[in-house]
């Protein structure tokens, strides 16, 4: 039997026309039956794409090379890297404003196809940190790397090559002073601007993947691997700046390690506070002294929430990074209100130790887990034992909708979906999801 012949565009340019966006920053367009994921198009542009990654199956990859009918939302991009080739600021040709609109589509479509939640509109609001609209010099944690000549850059899209153009998302004080560490080839370079303007550069080598390959495994394997290659590269070589950063928000000073977690974007660590202290205040039938976890709590920025809206609150912090929940005492007291766990979240419920001296079962439980989300099995243990209300903070639409998903399957009710664009020009939305148990009507 003849095995069929495989479909390859590899290196074709075709004439197409752009349809909507698609989770992951393309947009969608259709030639000759395939899909065309096209980057650097806009819904309704005609365009020229050159076809550069084609796995023979019902979809191939492009980018866009030659705009001949151009969308109305189409800008002159501000980032010199990106217009290099990098993958950083990938939607920096589209207006901010019809950015959001796309990314909010992106969020719904995510929530319909995969969470499989059919009440959310056709497209989801989503909101720029704190009235901060700011396009350019919004970063204040940014990670660079060095090529053969020593020059810090960023990646090339879906290369690991370095494009030592500037990117523009970076507060222009963490990049002059990681060009003036002068840290040499290959290095891994963090830079984080503290809340008291100071700028702190630490460095390590390099532990790029053997290979990229063209298989997608699933974003918590790669998470998995990010920490390996975090782990063999070693500690951080700091440069300049203490070793610990100032952050404030609602009157509370947190001091952390360099390269302890903290929202990247200058204001959305403040909005995100503000808008869990909503979704706490109105939780459903919730006790004046109510049982809190804030699981992938970091250094209890969440937990510092819930105190102001529910002082007698009891919380239990879980985070698995024990520089990020060394910082919770800095900000926060440590004692019968805030108990920090160092544990992944997935050991802490199976232990559940955590909680039986604090009470049992949850009554409100905060997440803001990592690209990959929670996973299934997290989010049904949650659904079975959580008394009022779910806050989930998600890093990615899909995996933002499987968990919610899980929820709204087991019988939760959805009380809100929001997006968040805390990454200016880039096709990233992060998203808000408060759900209500069933037990708690």
């Amino acid at each position: 039997m003849t095995p069929p012949t495989r479909t390859d565009w590899t290196g074709r340019v075709l004439r197409l026309r752009i349809e909507g966006p698609a989770q992951g920053g393309e947009f969608v367009a259709r030639h000759s039956g395939r899909v065309v994921f096209c980057r650097g198009g806009i819904t309704g542009e005609l365009a020229e794409v050159v076809i550069d990654d084609d796995p023979g199956r019902a979809f191939c990859r492009g980018t866009v090379t030659r705009v001949l009918e151009p969308s109305p939302d189409r800008v002159d991009p501000v980032c010199p890297a990106a217009a290099a080739g990098a993958g950083c600021c990938d939607w920096s040709h589209i207006g901010p404003s019809a950015a959001r609109v796309f990314a909010g589509t992106v969020l719904a479509d995510q929530a319909r196809r995969i969470g499989r939640i059919q009440s959310v509109p056709d497209r989801l609001s989503v909101e720029v940190p704190g009235g901060d609209d700011a396009t350019t010099g919004w970063r204040t944690v940014a990670r660079w790397v060095t090529g053969d000549d020593g020059v810090p850059g960023v990646r090339r899209s879906r290369s690991r090559e370095v494009v030592t153009h500037p990117c523009v998302q970076a507060d222009p004080r963490i990049g002059e002073a990681i060009r003036a560490a002068g840290v040499g080839p290959h290095r891994e370079i963090l830079g984080v601007l503290g809340d008291d303007g100071q700028v702190h550069v630490a460095h390590r080598p390099v532990t790029d993947p053997v290979s990229r390959g063209r298989d997608r495994r699933s974003r918590r394997g790669a998470a998995t691997r990010a920490r390996a290659r975090a782990s063999r590269a070693g500690r951080w070589e700091h440069v300049s700046g203490a070793p610990t950063v100032s952050r404030t928000v609602g009157g509370r000073t947190w001091r952390l390690p360099v390269d302890a977690f903290w929202q990247a974007h200058r204001s959305a660590a403040a909005h995100y506070s503000d808008l869990v202290r909503g979704a706490v205040s109105g939780a459903p039938a919730l006790p004046g002294d109510p049982v809190v976890w804030d699981l992938y709590g970091g250094a209890g920025l969440f937990s510092a929430a819930v105190l102001d809206v529910v002082p007698r609150a009891r919380v239990t912090v879980v985070e698995s990074s024990r520089a990020s929940l060394e910082a919770v005492g800095s900000a926060l007291e440590i004692g019968p209100a805030v108990v920090p766990v160092a544990s992944r979240v997935e050991q802490f419920l199976e232990r559940s130790s955590g909680a039986a001296d604090r009470g049992g079962d949850p009554d409100l439980v905060i997440l803001d887990p990592p690209r990959g989300g929670a996973g299934i099995e997290v989010m049904t243990a949650l659904a079975r034992g959580t008394a009022s209300r779910i806050i989930h903070v998600g890093c990615d639409p899909a995996s933002l909708a499987r968990d919610v998903g899980v929820l709204v399957s087991a019988g939760w009710t959805p009380a809100g979906i929001q997006g968040v664009a805390a990454f200016p020009a880039t096709h990233h939305v992060e998203g808000l999801a408060v759900l209500d148990s069933p037990r708690a009507r």
